[in-house]
């Protein structure tokens, strides 16, 4: 049931705060929530006027800041949702969970787990909710097997695996100051396939491995290796074993430095079946006796706007709440903490696009899946082993390995 229509901010215009404007208008539509407010710097008036003047003909009232929009409309906002790069995550996040607002904040929670542990305090102290737009998880086919793993229909878990390859352009590192950094100022971003594009894949994996009800499992120790084709400060190619309390192995690998896109399908091996679930939701259920279940998506819509207005009108958490995604934070910042090794230029090609592209990087990552294996298990010439991180009492990325 629909409390009320809950009065919604987002901040910004361009990039993938498009996608939130897209959202809004469908939340609206449906009657769950208006957009109230907008932050949009001068930039985003000249680079997006129609969308401007589309959002002034809606009464949406515009502001050139996060500051000056929650003091203008203090008690007027029930929800701000903040689209921006992953540095802003948490100082935008924590002010306006402070101003009395709850929040959504897209993927990832944060660029280091210190940050997300700031924005879970903020979260406790003022009765806020915080959701994280990790949008797999709020959709009903995520739900349905997360339920179901729950419930122990497939008995004991063992272990979760995926890996993708997304091949990205120069121009994806030059769309904005963050894409490729591993900070921007004093503040850590680690954007990354594992902390950015495909981080998806990581926080699924995480949550699917938990049993409990609207939690991920508790990573414990990680054994990662980071390497680097692209020209840029962060890594783009990512391999890890992650050991969880609960005993569940979890395997990820990718690459943005390929010539070949596949997106992950997350393999489950459990005691009674062994399962296989696409990026998008197709789930198929092999079981110990031979018997096969399939079962297809039936939507593809972004459900983290109706996520958060089912959390405030149940008092529960959102699907993607900041404890579930701290399991992915913790991963994903612990695993530059050993540095990050650089390929060296004689396995670099340059594809007719401008893609860096490893010489048979896709079917390394592919090998290294089935197998379970950091690339330097494979005997790779340019990768190189790391030590394994003890993850039982981690909360701050030192990322010593980085500096200098």
């Amino acid at each position: 049931m629909i409390a009320a229509p809950y009065r919604f901010a987002i901040v910004g215009i361009g990039g993938f705060a498009s996608t939130y404007l897209n959202q809004m208008t469908r939340l609206a539509g449906d009657g769950y929530g208006s957009h109230v407010a907008n932050v949009a710097i001068p930039r985003d008036h000249e680079l997006h006027p129609e969308v401007i003047a589309d959002l002034r003909e809606q009464g949406v009232a515009l502001f050139p800041s996060l500051d000056k929009m929650l003091a203008a409309m203090r008690g007027a906002i029930d929800v701000v949702a903040i689209p921006t790069g992953i540095h802003l995550h948490q100082t935008m996040a924590v002010v306006a969970m402070e101003a009395g607002c709850h929040v959504i904040v897209e993927k990832p929670a944060a660029g280091s787990v210190q940050d997300v542990d700031e924005m879970r305090a903020a979260s406790m102290r003022t009765g806020r909710l915080c959701a994280v737009g990790f949008q797999h998880l709020y959709q009903p086919e995520f739900a349905r097997l997360k339920e179901w793993i729950c419930e122990g229909r497939f008995g004991e878990l063992h272990s979760i695996r995926c890996f993708g390859t997304w091949p990205r352009q120069p121009s994806y590192y030059a769309r904005n100051k963050w894409a490729g950094m591993l900070a921007v100022d004093d503040t850590w971003v680690l954007d990354s396939p594992h902390n950015n594009a495909l981080s998806h894949a990581l926080n699924c994996m995480l949550f699917l491995a938990s049993k409990e009800p609207k939690t991920a499992a508790t990573p414990i120790g990680i054994e990662a290796e980071l390497y680097r084709a692209n020209a840029i400060d962060s890594a783009d190619t990512v391999t890890m074993r992650v050991q969880t309390k609960n005993d569940v192995s979890v395997y990820f690998g990718a690459s943005h430095a390929v010539d070949r896109e596949e997106s992950p399908v997350f393999d489950i091996v459990a005691k009674r079946a062994s399962l296989s679930m696409t990026y998008d939701g197709d789930l198929t259920i092999t079981w110990k006796d031979g018997r096969i279940e399939q079962y297809n998506r039936k939507s593809n819509s972004n459900l983290v706007f109706q996520g958060m207005v089912q959390a405030i009108n149940t008092g529960s958490p959102p699907a993607c709440s900041l404890d579930v995604a701290r399991a992915h934070s913790c991963c994903a910042s612990a695993s530059f903490e050993n540095g990050i090794v650089d390929i060296p230029q004689d396995y670099i090609e340059i594809g007719t696009d401008g893609t860096v592209v490893v010489t048979g990087l896709f079917r390394e990552l592919k090998k290294a899946c089935e197998r379970k294996a950091l690339l330097s298990e494979l005997g790779i010439k340019w990768a190189r082993a790391m030590p394994p991180i003890d993850l039982k009492n981690y909360n701050f990325f030192q990322g010593k390995h980085l500096i200098g």
